[in-house]
């Protein structure tokens, strides 16, 4: 939570310099048909002996830039890439294992803007959708995915100028997966591999109790 918060404190002093010079009428926040969106997204997220996971040092990041073309005011249709990695070390007794995940996603967004809060704050709702790659490496052998993945999110902007925007993507309302899995380990020097199809849907609408839990943060430009 302290890493995330540092993120948002570092956007939010890259941009604040440019507000104070800064007094549109509302109408020049607007988003019309024609604009184009570019936003990139991080996350970074780091734990150490703690009491949920005691023995066990995880660190992970997310990069997820967007581009998008608003095909009407308020409604913007776009491509959607994502790079995730994370590390955690597991450590049982005098064993340490250590596990590495690396996820790459590409596809397509939906969003639309429903609600404004004041001038600056725009709130909206995106589905987005596409494919992904993923691979995941231990000491007994590898795990490798892929599949189709969608996802309902809610986030909002806040405008510091009228083409400059902070980003937060507040949560994953809902999401679905279909992802194959196929795994290669070792087991009395015979290699083995298995492969499983694996259907998820799941639906979070608990979120707001933790907002920096699942809040992501970023920077959109609007041309």
């Amino acid at each position: 939570m302290k890493k995330q918060l540092g993120i948002f404190a570092i956007l939010s002093l890259m941009v604040t310099g440019l507000y104070a010079q800064d007094d549109l009428s509302e109408s020049e926040y607007y988003l019309l048909k024609n604009d184009i969106l570019l936003e990139g997204v991080v996350n970074f997220q780091s734990q150490s002996d703690s009491e949920e996971l005691e023995g066990i040092k995880s660190s992970s990041y997310t990069v997820n830039p967007k581009v998008g073309y608003f095909i009407s005011d308020d409604l913007a249709l776009g491509l959607d890439l994502s790079y995730s990695f994370s590390k955690s070390e597991i450590q049982q007794g005098e064993l340490i294992q250590t596990k590495e995940d690396e996820t790459i996603m590409g596809g397509l967004f939906l969003r639309y803007y429903f609600l404004n809060l004041g001038k600056r704050f725009k709130t909206y709702a995106e589905l987005g959708g596409g494919y992904l790659t993923a691979k995941t490496g231990i000491i007994t052998g590898q795990m490798k995915s892929s599949g189709f993945r969608g996802n309902l999110s809610l986030g909002l902007n806040y405008f510091v100028k009228e083409n400059i925007a902070i980003s937060f993507v507040v949560a994953d309302l809902a999401s679905y997966k279909s992802v194959t899995y196929e795994e290669r380990r070792t087991q009395d020097d015979i290699l083995i591999s298995e492969e499983e199809t694996v259907n998820t849907l799941s639906a979070d609408l608990n979120v707001f109790n933790n907002f920096f839990r699942e809040a992501r943060f970023g920077v959109m430009f609007k041309f």
